[in-house]
């Protein structure tokens, strides 16, 4: 076996393997790859006669930006996946491992993933590193339509964003990251939004709207929430905030990130 950067001509092979392991829509697909060599990079896992066994992605469209003025670029490793027939033969370790190391080599001070469920913190520490959590609490709103939701451009979250989170330590997103959560978003019927009071990033899970992360100046962040999955067709909305302590853990890291930081649209 050989781990190395991927190349142009292994998307199709990478593509069609993401498809069979995580069952992801086209359109988002579509989006991701295009958008990949601006967000960062991959490595691919290839057999002895050059088939694609497995691939992880190293992304670092993320900035850490704190209160104080300071800043790190944070590598997020994403999608690790190997082919049915070649697991249970340590690739995916492997592979996390690369795409680790490629994202330091990219100058990212702190390494980062989202685990997929709990089992795998544990498994991810033992792999790369990554001990320290982020945590977040999740809250359900019922439907309730009581401001109006108007849909934004990429560009218009952006500085919405940038604005409410002034003054507190938070995760900057690059522009082309923005795009790839824009196109998640839509891709299952939802996207990007503002109200008077908040902007909030979501999408439709049958009856479900998951917001992914919203933002408020003053009010309370159900409203907003509760309003956006009326507007969309749902029954109820559930939503996520940061937490110092307890709820659930979020992120996983190679290095600390201060309680409370505000990352929220992670690609998960």
């Amino acid at each position: 076996m050989m781990i190395r950067e991927y190349t142009p001509a292994d998307v199709p092979a990478m593509r069609a393997l993401w498809r069979r392991v995580f069952h992801e829509r086209e359109v988002f697909l579509d989006a991701f790859f295009r958008l990949l060599p601006d967000i960062g990079s991959a490595v691919a896992a290839l057999g002895e006669s050059g088939e694609l066994l497995g691939a992880a992605y190293a992304l670092t469209g993320f900035e850490w930006q704190r209160r104080d003025g300071t800043r790190a670029q944070l590598g997020y490793l994403y999608a690790v996946a190997v082919d049915e027939g070649a697991r249970d033969q340590g690739i995916g370790a492997a592979l996390s491992k690369a795409a680790a190391e490629l994202c330091r080599k990219r100058e990212s001070a702190i390494v980062t993933t989202l685990p997929a469920d709990g089992p795998l913190y544990a498994w991810y520490e033992k792999a790369i590193g990554t001990r320290y959590l982020l945590r977040r609490e999740a809250h359900t709103a019922a439907a309730r339509k009581t401001v109006d939701i108007m849909k934004l451009t990429g560009t218009e979250y952006m500085l919405w964003r940038e604005n409410l989170l002034r003054g507190r330590d938070f995760v900057r997103l690059s522009y082309p990251m923005l795009e790839a959560q824009r196109a998640l978003c839509e891709a299952y019927g939802g996207g990007l939004y503002a109200t008077e009071d908040a902007v909030l990033a979501a999408y439709r899970d049958g009856e479900r709207l998951i917001v992914r992360e919203i933002l408020c100046a003053r009010g309370d962040p159900a409203v907003s929430a509760a309003s956006a999955a009326a507007a969309l067709g749902c029954s109820e909305a559930v939503f996520f905030l940061p937490a110092e302590s307890g709820g659930e853990p979020y992120v996983t890291a190679d290095a600390p990130l201060s309680p409370g930081t505000v990352w929220n649209l992670t690609l998960d």
